[in-house]
């Protein structure tokens, strides 16, 4: 793919790359929306898309990996009847945009975070990460505050090992923490309980913190030059990067997350 494809001509060449890759799967273009359908289902393309745009030399291998993964999901789910304690230890949280509590399938189970914002709860998988239904929320007979009291401690044991990138100043002074471990679960680390307190004696406090997509999250001095300035830069990777979550900032504060205003 050498100049960028517009989106009519990144349509044609997922359902080509597709039929080639395999030539048993159902696939066309999806009237009046950025999708295909394959075999039955809608699919939407935005984040492929952005992905592509990213890597436009990589194409084949995002279509032909973004297909196999649409396929194993197909075949149905194996957590489908899993029982609580089954999944315990793969139950997660992640910080989606407000608009993906109507806009993803299967009514996924959720709360608010801020305004914008809502913590949203998922079954990880080896390749994959899948919503966690209402249904089947409802049908473990659990409370919501039990089930995120799972997720956030499951995300902090996979949190203990990770590294994080400092960047400074040139008298020394820490300005930014870096957060990229592509995951699928940087953006969700805003939630670990330890995180002022870890890096506070670094950024001060309040400190403000950016998650333009869900593989990052940038932790940063509250001054306004420095918010100023990465400000512009989450804008820009909020529009061009897949997985999007929000260009706003927040506040991490010693009571939890705030919206920066």
């Amino acid at each position: 793919m050498g100049e960028a494809l517009s989106r009519e001509e990144f349509v044609e060449r997922v359902v080509e790359i597709v039929r080639a890759r395999f030539p048993l799967v159902k696939i066309g273009e999806a009237d009046g929306s950025f999708s295909v359908m394959i075999n039955g289902s809608v699919a939407p393309l935005e984040n492929l898309y952005r992905g592509a745009l990213l890597r436009p030399d990589e194409l084949q291998h995002h279509v032909e990996r973004w297909a196999v993964e649409l396929l194993r999901a197909a075949e149905g789910t194996p957590d489908e009847d899993a029982t609580f304690d089954e999944v315990r230890d793969r139950l997660m949280p992640l910080i989606l945009p407000a608009s993906s509590a109507t806009d993803t399938p299967h009514n996924v189970v959720h709360e608010p975070l801020i305004p914008g914002l809502i913590v949203a709860y998922a079954i990880d998988h080896d390749r994959t990460i899948s919503y966690l239904p209402r249904q089947k929320f409802e049908e473990w007979k659990i409370g919501l505050e039990e089930l995120h009291d799972v997720a956030i401690a499951n995300l902090t044991t996979r949190s203990e090992a990770i590294s994080a990138h400092a960047a400074q100043d040139e008298s020394g002074q820490v300005n930014l923490i870096l957060f990229q471990t592509m995951d699928g679960y940087d953006a969700s680390r805003l939630l670990l309980p330890t995180l002022h307190e870890r890096l506070r004696p670094h950024l001060g406090s309040p400190f403000a913190a950016g998650i333009p997509n869900r593989d990052i999250l940038l932790c940063f001095r509250n001054d306004p030059e420095n918010a100023d300035r990465l400000a512009k830069q989450i804008a820009e990777d909020y529009q061009r990067m897949p997985h999007q979550v929000t260009d706003q900032l927040v506040l991490v504060t010693q009571d939890g997350i705030a919206p920066r205003d």
